[in-house]
């Protein structure tokens, strides 16, 4: 049987993003989340978590999306004191000193707030860049914590870190993101894709699934260029015919802190 944990990313973005992610767990096939450190919305999430108690939360790195919460990190920010967009690092790397004070104080600062963190991951996969993955294993080892894979990663010597054998980036298809039409028109559609996703990854012991679930509100729709589309997740990781294929394939749902840590 394939354990399979379905992590909603940017719990803590809005209340918009909150509320879709409890949606997707309370109802749906979501079992984990991941917690910005950085965002307005992270008052809410801690709140609404409380309410969750089978939801595990891990941290959601951010270097590309709102302020840093650590001083003197003045090499990741623009002239507004806002992170870099994402696009400088397709062609520079994150001063490592201070990106990892940083990532580090965004840890603390979950950890300080009383969330139990189960595992680490980043907004736009930043963890997974050159230069950048070796800051995110020197935190994976210091607080214990897993890291999100991604292709390459499980090297015999640091399989501890990603113990995820692959990462299912479940929605990651146009068709995903077609809101011109309503969900019940391309559902068959939908389906026979995540099907396809199923069939190939249960082959695997531990497989992480990437979404981002989440309801539209002023803060994600003037911010984020991907909203409507979250809500298309919530529907489809909230639908029976989700859940039961699933089932069929034999997966186990299951998220980071049911594994063990490092």
């Amino acid at each position: 049987m394939t354990k399979l944990i379905i992590n909603a990313d940017d719990f803590g973005y809005s209340k918009g993003v909150n509320y879709g992610i409890a949606e997707a767990h309370l109802t749906g096939a979501v079992t984990s989340a991941t917690m910005m450190a950085n965002m307005p919305g992270l008052s809410h999430a801690l709140k609404l978590r409380k309410e969750l108690p089978n939801l595990g939360v891990g941290v959601h790195l951010s270097l590309t999306l709102g302020k840093p919460v650590s001083p003197h990190v003045e090499l990741l920010t623009d002239e507004k004191g806002v992170f870099k967009a994402r696009a400088h690092y397709e062609t520079h790397k994150a001063e490592p000193n201070q990106l990892y004070e940083e990532w580090k104080a965004q840890v603390t600062k979950l950890l300080h707030l009383g969330v139990p963190l189960t595992h680490i991951d980043s907004h736009h996969h930043m963890h997974t860049v050159d230069g950048h993955k070796e800051v995110a294993e020197r935190l994976s080892e210091k607080f214990e914590l897993p890291l999100r894979t991604y292709p390459g990663a499980r090297r015999p010597e640091q399989e501890k870190y990603y113990p995820a054998e692959v990462y299912w980036n479940i929605f990651h298809a146009p068709l995903m993101k077609d809101m011109s039409r309503p969900y019940s028109e391309i559902k068959d559609e939908v389906l026979a894709v995540l099907e396809k996703g199923a069939g190939k990854h249960a082959a695997y012991e531990l497989v992480e699934a990437g979404c981002h679930p989440g309801y539209v509100d002023t803060i994600l729709y003037f911010q984020s260029s991907f909203h409507l589309p979250r809500m298309r997740e919530v529907e489809i990781l909230t639908s029976p015919e989700f859940l039961s294929m699933l089932s069929v394939y034999g997966y186990e749902l299951c998220h980071y802190g049911d594994w063990g840590g490092l």
